[in-house]
């Protein structure tokens, strides 16, 4: 196919098995230009990972958030404003940088249960115009031909088997060159874009340093330790919105003291044994800068948490000991009028299967 793009995406876009590898094992002359992969995450991963000229170079840019975005609304550790908000994010930014977002709608294996934040995905990309492929179309059209349930169309509860993952790819290669040949008009789009920052621990706090390095991402944090206090400097009026870990080396509840104390529950469970494993966790309550300032530290397990974190444990196992990397911020906002294309048949945004 002979093009460059972009991907966002979990961990249905980092397998092996998965749909994304098997995109890219279809034609060796696609090229990534740069990625934003992380498993167990939600959409925010859009605003942590496309920074700067993320998108330069792009034609298009892949963006598969729903499943775990579900597992998180569906623990109630984030909620549906903060997705709609981020995915809105991801679609504007691509555009403002003249790379077409294309949003790849998977469901968990039940399929039904996801049926809420893959129609709040849609509508978002309705009202903008933007290209999607809901993946329910091509499970209903294998269930009809080959009288199988959808379930069994699944390795796990959310990760599609490969060859449903192999059918994604195929479907998707099909949609990126019908739409590089649609016809198309120009328009404006205005939108209020949040100003989002990383602050790296390791510039501000004199702990005990931690390197990782995998296939998909460069960790460069610290540990914190239990009866340590870290002051943070994120700058005033700032709104934390996550944070980047190490969820095999969590151990602990974090607490953030701002404009009001917050406990998160970072006794994380990694999902294999592993000595690094990055995710990033969303802080979906405001806790807002003190002066500019926030501290940190470790407190007792008996607390009481300030929100729900996904796989956390509440067992016996705080050890005293987490190691983050970043905090993510917001800074306010811009509103930016930008000119850009959309399809000249605005039903041509959906991919339907033949």
């Amino acid at each position: 196919m002979s093009l460059s793009i972009s991907i966002l995406g979990q961990s249905n876009s980092i397998l092996k098995a998965g749909f994304f590898q098997k995109f890219l094992d279809a034609d060796d002359t696609i090229e990534v230009t740069s990625a934003g992969r992380i498993g167990a995450s939600p959409s925010l991963l859009g605003p942590y990972f496309a920074q700067g000229d993320f998108f330069k170079g792009s034609e298009f840019c892949i963006v598969d958030t729903c499943v775990i975005d579900f597992s998180l609304l569906s623990a109630n550790a984030i909620d549906y404003y903060d997705v709609v908000r981020w995915v809105e994010w991801i679609g504007h930014s691509a555009k403002r940088a003249n790379c077409e977002p294309v949003f790849v709608c998977i469901p968990v294996s039940d399929i039904n249960a996801s049926r809420t934040i893959i129609s709040a995905c849609i509508s978002v990309c309705q009202k903008q115009d933007w290209y999607y492929l809901d993946v329910r179309d091509v499970i209903a059209a294998v269930v009809k031909s080959k009288n199988v349930d959808a379930k069994e169309l699944y390795a796990d509860g959310s990760h599609p088997g490969e060859f449903l993952s192999g059918l994604i790819a195929t479907h998707l290669g099909n949609f990126l060159t019908k739409i590089r040949t649609a016809k198309t008009a120009k328009c404006k789009r205005t939108f209020a874009f949040t100003a989002y920052d990383r602050v790296p621990l390791k510039d501000q706090i004199a702990g005990t340093p931690v390197e990782y390095s995998s296939r998909l991402i460069a960790f460069s944090g610290v540990r914190l330790e239990r009866g340590e206090t870290y002051p943070i400097h994120i700058g005033s009026d700032s709104s934390i919105r996550g944070l980047m870990v190490n969820s095999a080396a969590c151990k602990s509840v974090l607490s953030i003291e701002g404009d009001r104390t917050f406990h998160k529950n970072l006794r994380l469970k990694p999902y294999h044994p592993t000595n690094f494993e990055a995710r990033l966790i969303p802080i979906c309550r405001p806790i807002r800068d003190h002066q500019g300032m926030v501290r940190l530290s470790l407190t007792s397990q008996n607390v009481s948490m300030s929100d729900v974190t996904l796989h956390s444990s509440k067992e016996e196992n705080d050890e005293g000991f987490v190691e983050v990397a970043d905090l993510v911020v917001e800074r306010g906002y811009d509103l930016v009028t930008y000119t850009t294309t959309r399809p000249a048949d605005p039903a041509f945004i959906k991919w339907v299967p033949d």
